[in-house]
């Protein structure tokens, strides 16, 4: 199956977690499952954009132009947000992933299509989001991308 060619949506997205790491951070060793078993995260509303975006930054000269340069690549970071289901085995990852000093854990965003992203991730909170009345119960979960993400093709 090839990559999509026109307009594709998030609708459909699986969103998964694991404590295990890949022997390298490429596509090849992402794929073997018996190192990397990944448990979707249950009721995901929210997910972090990611990518490369790089810092910009400037020298002002008092005669001449401003010189800008390029700085290093930060791979994203935001809100992970989900209904609160306590006993949904991906929540339970990523509550441990937020509790545990073992910092990185790899996270696996599938489309409908087979594309699929691998992210190398830091889970810094877990947080039981602001309580209004007619909402649901949601946690809140900040993460950190810190490598670049891994994309495989459908």
């Amino acid at each position: 199956m090839a990559a999509h060619v026109g307009t594709a949506t998030y609708t459909g997205n699986i969103y998964s977690i694991s404590a295990a790491l890949p022997a390298a951070y490429d596509a090849t060793s992402y794929a073997v499952t018996s190192v990397v078993a990944f448990t979707v995260i249950g009721e995901v509303s929210d997910f972090p954009a990611y990518g490369a975006k790089a810092s910009v930054g400037k020298f002002n000269p008092i005669n001449g132009a401003i010189e800008k340069f390029k700085g290093v690549p930060d791979y994203g970071s935001g809100n992970l947000v989900f209904a609160d289901v306590p006993g949904d085995a991906g929540q339970i990852i990523v509550k441990a992933a937020a509790l545990s000093p073992n910092a990185h854990y790899s996270m696996k965003v599938t489309s409908p299509d087979g594309e699929i992203d691998f992210l190398d991730v830091i889970v810094g909170s877990y947080e039981l989001a602001a309580q209004k009345e007619n909402t649901p119960k949601t946690r809140t979960c900040a993460i950190e991308v810190c490598r670049a993400p891994v994309n495989v093709a459908a």
